[in-house]
């Protein structure tokens, strides 16, 4: 009986990993399984579920399917959970934490103009007397740039200067330069 909770686990885990990976990839779409009730509590499970992804299910039942029917060939099938059963935890919270934990620190945030305040910038484009320049600055490793103002009007800023964005209205940024914004302080 437990031989043929083996075989039915390896065939389970084998064919869903292969299913995910033919309409998962080549069709781009995404096999899951999905359930819905509605009870709503209030305790936080926090990271103890957090690896119950189905891959992860999946991964742990094709592993603790396929370790346990080999090592049927060796013990009784009883003892046969043993090493099924570490097993198929291991390769279960190996895949989550190589595949998935390694996949979201790819995933980045796109910068909004309001992360820019307080940001350095360089002026690429001569800010005017009372008129517009161009600035350049790098946020998340992302170099951007945009239409600039002289925060407080002045003589201008040169090409090359270093400022500081102080706040951004109607897609322009209001800048100072650093002697002036140390000076304000």
């Amino acid at each position: 009986m437990l031989k043929a909770i083996f075989i039915i686990c390896l065939t389970v885990g084998g064919l869903y990993s292969a299913l995910s990976f033919v309409f998962g990839n080549l069709l781009n779409l995404e096999f899951d399984f999905d359930f819905d009730f509605d009870f709503d509590f209030d305790f936080d499970l926090g990271s103890f579920l957090m690896p119950l992804k189905p891959f992860t299910i999946m991964v742990f039942v094709a592993v603790f399917g396929g370790v346990g029917l080999v090592s049927t060939h060796f013990m009784s099938p009883p003892m046969a959970l043993i090493p099924a059963t570490p097993a198929g935890i291991a390769a279960a919270g190996g895949m989550y934490y190589l595949v998935y934990v390694k996949l979201r620190g790819f995933e980045t945030r796109t910068a909004s103009e309001g992360d820019a305040v307080m940001q350095r910038a360089e002026v690429v484009e001569r800010i005017m007397p009372g008129g517009y320049g161009r600035i350049s600055y790098v946020i998340n490793g992302n170099t951007l740039s945009g239409v600039a103002m002289e925060k407080k009007p002045g003589g201008g800023i040169e090409k090359g200067r270093k400022v500081f964005i102080m706040e951004v209205r109607d897609n322009t940024y209001y800048v100072s330069e650093d002697v002036e914004f140390f000076a304000s302080k």
